[in-house]
């Protein structure tokens, strides 16, 4: 055989297997699109189930945040009363103080 019935096989032997890989990227794309709507159903599916995530997310913030300020009803309430309770220890602190300063300052003169 002369060279060029060689390149002409090598290049027929190249069609075939270019062909062979494109039907097997056709079928693959087949199965991953089920639906033919041209985007792979693993993919579409991870994105519905993430909106649905989403909503369901703002949904049950919906509900911790009645008043729609953006922070949990039951967070400011915390916060609140963690304000009061420091408020009232730092009440007590000065009253003790005073006290003390009292008893010393009797303590002193005596």
């Amino acid at each position: 055989m002369d060279f060029k019935g060689l390149l002409e096989k090598a290049k027929e032997a190249a069609r075939s297997v270019a062909q062979g890989a494109e039907k097997r990227l056709q079928e693959i794309k087949e199965k991953l699109d089920q639906d033919k709507d041209g985007r792979p159903d693993v993919l579409e599916k991870a994105l519905e189930e993430a909106e649905k995530a989403l909503h369901e997310a703002k949904s049950r913030l919906a509900d911790l945040d009645q008043d729609k300020d953006g922070v949990p009803d039951k967070l400011k309430e915390v916060s609140e009363l963690a304000k009061k309770a420091a408020e009232a220890a730092k009440a007590k602190a000065e009253e003790a103080a005073h006290l003390l300063r009292e008893r010393w300052g009797k303590g002193r003169g005596a």
